[in-house]
């Protein structure tokens, strides 16, 4: 037992560094990837949202037998939306995702009547920018359907 040498287990400094550099570089490469991926999905969200409270503003619409009308604005570099039928609030007003900042026709209104119909007498379209640049729409016919779409124009 005394001829024999004892070896200590472990990593070796230069195994560590370069652990640490590949973990680096595939981080490097993955950021950019990350970082489009959020805004598309923020986009995403937001124009998910909007159409969900016009849909909403539709049925009140309906069951309340009134107009009801969906305000979008763009306020402070956020998007705000706030819907009323017949003076009476459907939703509070509602502030989009942080990183949705443009509407590039400033104030939109939507109004559906009594019957779930836009009043619109043509597609009523609604593009939505985020920070990125990147624009989805949301389209009203006026059937009253709402739909959004990944395009600056829907079909």
């Amino acid at each position: 037992m005394l001829g024999r040498k004892h070896r200590e287990s472990g990593f070796t400094l230069i195994e560590v560094m370069i652990v640490v550099a590949i973990i680096g570089i595939a981080s490097a490469l993955a950021i950019p990837s990350y970082t489009q991926w959020k805004a598309q999905h923020d986009l995403r969200e937001a124009v998910s949202e909007l159409s969900i409270e016009l849909n909403l503003a539709r049925v009140v619409a309906m069951n309340r037998n009134r107009q009801a009308t969906v305000t979008i604005q763009l306020a402070g570099g956020l998007i705000n939306v706030s819907g009323t039928a017949g003076g009476t609030p459907i939703f509070g007003a509602q502030t989009l995702n942080s990183s949705v900042t443009g509407l590039p026709s400033g104030t939109t209104n939507v109004s559906f009547s009594s019957m779930g119909l836009s009043t619109a007498a043509a597609n009523q379209l609604i593009p939505i920018v985020n920070t990125s640049g990147l624009t989805y729409s949301v389209s009203v016919m006026p059937s009253g359907k709402v739909t959004w779409c990944a395009k600056s124009t829907c079909p």
